[in-house]
C-alpha cells in the first residue's frame, strides 16, 4: 500500500517530459477500459441468461451520465490504442523506430488520438442532443447493412493488422522451436493482441458509438447481429483477445505494487480465474444467442 501511495504522489508532482505521462496515460486508461469490459461482458450476456434484464441494462446505458463517461471510455480506448499501436511497433521494428525522436512519436499519437477522438465525439455528442436534451422522434431500427467507406476502411484495417503482424516475423515465431518462457509468451501475446485489437475494438466502437447509437441498439439488434455466423466469430475474438490483453495488463501492473512472491502467485491465481469464468459467460451467451424472454 504504501508503494501505491508512492506513485500517487508522484503523479501529483511529476513534472517530467511526455514520455512518462505518456505511460501513466496508457496504465490509466487501460485499466479504465478493462473495469469497462468486465461490466460490459456482465451486462451483454444478460441476452442468453437473464433476456428480460438486458432492456434494463440497455436504459442505463442510455441516461445521460453514462452517455457522458462513454464518451470520455471512447477518448480513452482510441488514445490507449494509438499508444499501444506505438510501443508494438517500436518492439518489432526497433531499428526503424530509433531514427525517430521518441517525443515526436508521442505528439504524433496525441494529433492521431485527437483526429479519431473529434468525430467520435462529435457523433456521440449528436445521439445524446438528439435523443436526451431535445429528445426528437427516435431514430429507424439499426441496420447492419454498413456504407461503403465503413465496409473499406473494415476491410483494409485488418489487412494492415495482418500485414504488420507478418512483416514482424509473428507466423515465424509462432512455429519456431525456440524456447520461451511464460513470462515471453505473455510479453508477445501483449504485442500480437494489441495490433490485432486495433481493427476488433475500433470496428465495435464505430458500430456501436458512433454509426448506430446506444439508442438504436436493444434485443432485436441484438438477435439481428447474431443471426449471422460472421458477427458472432467477430464477437468472440473480440472478447477473447480484447479481454486477455485486459487482464494480461492488469497482471502486469499489479506485480509494479506486490512484491511478495506468495501473493504474486495468489494474485495471477485470482486473475487466471476471473478471466476464465468471464470468458466462459461471454462465449456461452454469443453461441447461444438471444433467448426468448
Amino acid at each position: 500500500m504504501s508503494t501505491l501511495n508512492h506513485t500517487f504522489q508522484g503523479v501529483l508532482r511529476y513534472r517530467g517530459g511526455e514520455h512518462q505521462l505518456s505511460y501513466l496515460g496508457h496504465r490509466i486508461s487501460g485499466l479504465g477500459t478493462l473495469l469497462f469490459l468486465t461490466i460490459h461482458i456482465l451486462d451483454t450476456s444478460t441476452v442468453y441468461f437473464f433476456p428480460n434484464l438486458y432492456e434494463h441494462a440497455i436504459n442505463i446505458y442510455r441516461s445521460t451520465p453514462m452517455m457522458l463517461g462513454e464518451m470520455v471510455l471512447v477518448v480513452g480506448v482510441i488514445a490507449h490504442g494509438v499508444n499501444g499501436l506505438r510501443i508494438a511497433l517500436s518492439d518489432f521494428f526497433p531499428t526503424w523506430w530509433q531514427q525517430r525522436p521518441q517525443r515526436t512519436a508521442l505528439w504524433i499519437v496525441v494529433a492521431v488520438s485527437a483526429a479519431l477522438s473529434v468525430p467520435a465525439l462529435f457523433f456521440m455528442g449528436r445521439s445524446l442532443y438528439l435523443n436526451n436534451i431535445c429528445r426528437c422522434p427516435p431514430a429507424e431500427q439499426a441496420s447492419l447493412a454498413l456504407p461503403l467507406w465503413a465496409d473499406l476502411a473494415i476491410g483494409g484495417s485488418f489487412v494492415i493488422a495482418l500485414a504488420v503482424l507478418a512483416r514482424a516475423g509473428t507466423f515465424r515465431t509462432l512455429f519456431s522451436r525456440q524456447p520461451r518462457n511464460f513470462e515471453t509468451w505473455m510479453w508477445l501475446m501483449m504485442r500480437w493482441s494489441a495490433v490485432l485489437l486495433i481493427p476488433l475494438v475500433w470496428i465495435h466502437v464505430l458500430l456501436v458509438d458512433v454509426l448506430f447509437g446506444v439508442h438504436s441498439i436493444d434485443l432485436n439488434y441484438v438477435e439481428l447481429r447474431w443471426a449471422t455466423l460472421g458477427w458472432r466469430i467477430y464477437d468472440i475474438a473480440l472478447l477473447a483477445f480484447a479481454f486477455a490483453h485486459g487482464m494480461n495488463g492488469l497482471r502486469g501492473v499489479m506485480q509494479d505494487y506486490v512484491h511478495s512472491p506468495t501473493w504474486r502467485s495468489r494474485l495471477n491465481w485470482t486473475i487466471l480465474g476471473m478471466w476464465i469464468v468471464w470468458t466462459v459467460i461471454g462465449a456461452a451467451a454469443i453461441v447461444g444467442g438471444v433467448r426468448a424472454a
